[in-house]
């Protein structure tokens, strides 16, 4: 059976429901709905203390700076599609990018839209952050994919960053960079037409 990828987050290594719990999400939420409304650049730890309801000392004391601040802000709340449940590779892969297309319409999801569109290539640390979590995302599209070969959905000598990467671009593509819609038949479409492809690419998948 597909095994689950259960990759749960950790709350900045507190415990769960105590005070400390408590204030970290409040300042990453505040976080987040500030990369939302301002991007990365004008974003101010004075306004994520405000907007919290943290002391700006308390913020610094965790993370000493901007970059870490954000970058915890992602980490802990950018992890949209980690978790595959069992299924076919097709559904998998489908609901997969639903996933994350409705992600990029949350505030969050909103302002790393704005950061990779605007500001990416002007900050350095942004840049950082951003390479991580792509870095991130790819892994978990290629294992899906890695999944379906090793299943006997797929042919044994797909590639599966080549064809993660090519379902990838299509879609992200347009939801970031075009700003068009992606629709459930959008998506759909891609994924069928990629996974045809690898099959004649590639020959017939055994089993």
């Amino acid at each position: 059976m597909q095994r689950t990828k259960p990759r749960g987050r950790k709350t900045e290594g507190v415990r769960q429901g105590g005070r400390s719990a408590r204030v970290v999400a409040a300042v990453l939420s505040a976080t987040a709905e500030e990369l939302g409304r301002v991007g990365y650049g004008a974003m101010r730890i004075e306004a994520v203390a405000q907007r919290s309801g943290v002391n700006k000392t308390t913020i610094y004391r965790r993370w000493p700076n901007k970059p870490e601040l954000v970058a915890a802000a992602l980490r802990e709340l950018a992890a949209y599609p980690d978790d595959i449940p069992d299924g076919r590779l097709r559904d998998q892969l489908i609901g997969h990018y639903r996933a994350t297309r409705d992600w990029f319409q949350t505030p969050l999801g909103l302002g790393i839209a704005r950061m990779i569109q605007i500001e990416r290539g002007r900050e350095p640390d942004l840049d950082a952050i951003l390479r991580e979590k792509r870095a991130n995302h790819r892994n978990v599209r290629a294992e899906i994919v890695a999944d379906g070969v090793e299943r006997g959905e797929l042919p044994p000598d797909t590639d599966p960053e080549l064809l993660s990467e090519l379902m990838s671009s299509v879609i992200i593509n347009r939801l970031i960079h075009y700003r068009e819609p992606v629709t459930d038949a959008f998506i759909e479409r891609v994924v069928d037409v990629v996974l045809a492809g690898a099959r004649e690419t590639y020959g017939a998948p055994q089993g």
